[in-house]
């Protein structure tokens, strides 16, 4: 194994004031192995040492011969290498890194599993960083080529007005696309910041029509989530991930279509076919995990040229980690509030919103019903039946539940087997109504949950109502708490309202 000096490693001597360059080494043969020796080969604080893989013939260690890396199978020799600062593991295999864990010098660090994905996530954010940057560059570039036209036409007015007016349109164009990569890292909305990308596809190329669709992964389908250019009620919600150029992207990759074919369906995420003659799209993506899909496209024949497609795949990749981002915000603050069995909003959540809505109530002089449900005998189905099949019980109730719910109203898993709803303009009698509903429901409900003993299949229901059961927010609650226990001790399944 060739070793390097000392003072080679350290590079200046610290009187000098430059720290030594940080020494790593990749364990991992494949090619995600590969992609981050070459990354990190490619920065000027990091020194890659050596490559470690069992075979010499996997692509990270062809790849380490060709970049001149030390390369070896020999797993033990890593630890002989000098001055090594970080160990890297992208083997994917337990007993590497565990053999790592126990042998490395104490002076050498270990990433693996997720920390590797950290690293890997962090360098390739740097890449995408520097396509950004150079970006720029180039604008930078055609402005002095600007200048020096200038100079050299002075004697022409007309190529003097238009050298003044490119050289304006590419001034605002960089100050545009450095004002909306400072943007989309402030924001956390995943509505905020798929509207922020529609207006960037407009600003930066000039989209005409430009939509961000969103994958669902439990149809597989891409459903609108911003447009710009024409109406919302212009395009598809909907398009199953087998239709149009959206489909074909993502499944694809990049793609432009300067003449769309009348009636082949690709531009059929757009009602009207005559809206679209050329069109292009890009994934929005993290990693391999494809999320959504951005699409541009003009009423007129239009093609990008390679600068301006390459550019729309810049504009895709930063969007795609904002737009990462602010999913994992959403899906945090989701399930912040949400009860985990059966989808419902958590206790905590549902007083805040019971606050929130008595106020308004109050406020416009609405009326305010809530509902309050118990399970009939639900310890007794736990005992009898085990607390599986009773998971299926509460999950078929939270079922019925929301069929029977409109868009505004309010439902939550209240404790072990109490429900609480809250229905918001609706009087006494509409609440009453809505109860007898699921009642009847769920006692007509088929569990099929492989047990004969018919407890744990009714419910009995309490109704209260603002202004006529109670003046304040937690009257309200304990009301239909009170009139639910009169509902069980009357012989359950059955709804009573209070004051009745």
């Amino acid at each position: 194994m060739s070793t390097m000096d000392t003072t080679e490693m350290q590079g200046v001597p610290a009187s000098g004031g430059v720290s030594r360059r940080m020494a790593i080494a990749v364990v991992g043969g494949g090619s995600r192995a590969a992609s981050m020796l070459r990354l990190m080969n490619d920065l000027e604080n990091v020194e890659v040492m050596a490559a470690c893989a069992p075979y010499a013939t996997l692509p990270c260690m062809r790849l380490a011969e060709d970049l001149g890396v030390y390369a070896t199978t020999d797993i033990s020799e890593l630890f002989q290498v000098p001055d090594l600062d970080l160990i890297v593991d992208l083997s994917e295999d337990p007993k590497i890194s565990a053999q790592l864990e126990a042998h490395r010098p104490a002076h050498v660090a270990v990433v693996s599993a997720a920390g590797a994905e950290l690293v890997w996530d962090l360098l390739v954010a740097k890449k995408r960083g520097e396509e950004q940057e150079r970006l720029f560059v180039e604008l930078q570039v055609a402005y002095d080529k600007i200048r020096s036209h200038e100079r050299r036409l002075q004697t022409s007015k007309e190529a003097l007005e238009r050298a003044n007016e490119e050289l304006e349109s590419r001034l605002a164009e960089i100050f545009f696309t450095h004002e909306f990569f400072k943007a989309l890292t402030s924001y956390t909305s995943v509505d905020d910041v798929c509207s922020l990308i529609v207006d960037g596809c407009n600003g930066i190329l000039g989209a005409e029509i430009s939509c961000v669709y969103l994958f669902n992964r439990e149809d597989w389908t891409l459903c609108l989530h911003a447009s710009q250019g024409r109406p919302e009620e212009a395009f598809r919600v909907v398009v199953p991930v087998s239709e149009t150029i959206l489909g074909h992207v993502f499944r694809e990759g990049p793609h432009q279509e300067v003449d769309v074919e009348p009636g082949s369906g690709s531009g059929a995420w757009v009602l009207d076919p005559g809206d679209v003659v050329s069109q292009a799209a890009v994934p929005l993506r993290a990693g391999e995990n494809v999320f959504g899909v951005m699409v541009m496209a003009s009423a007129t024949r239009r093609e990008l040229t390679p600068a301006e497609f390459e550019r729309l795949q810049v504009l895709g990749n930063q969007s795609s980690l904002s737009l990462q981002n602010a999913l994992l915000h959403g899906e945090l603050e989701r399930l912040s509030v949400t009860d985990r069995l059966t989808e419902m909003y958590n206790h905590g959540h549902f007083r805040q919103r019971l606050e929130e809505e008595f106020k308004r109530s109050q406020r416009f002089g609405h009326p305010l019903s809530l509902i309050m449900l118990d399970i009939d005998d639900f310890k007794a189905f736990n005992d009898t039946c085990g607390h599986v099949r009773g998971d299926e019980v509460l999950k078929g109730v939270s079922g019925v539940i929301r069929q029977n719910l409109r868009e505004m109203d309010i439902a939550a898993r209240y404790g072990g087997e109490e429900f609480v709803v809250l229905l918001p303009e609706t009087e006494s009698e509409g609440a009453v109504a809505v109860a007898e509903r699921i009642r009847q429901q769920v006692e007509q409900l088929d569990w099929q949950i492989g047990c004969d003993s018919p407890v744990g299949r009714t419910v009995s229901i309490g109704v209260a109502s603002f202004p006529a059961s109670a003046q304040s927010a937690i009257k309200l609650l304990e009301a239909a708490d009170t009139a639910m226990y009169r509902a069980k001790r009357a012989g359950k399944n059955r709804v009573m309202s209070a004051g009745t």
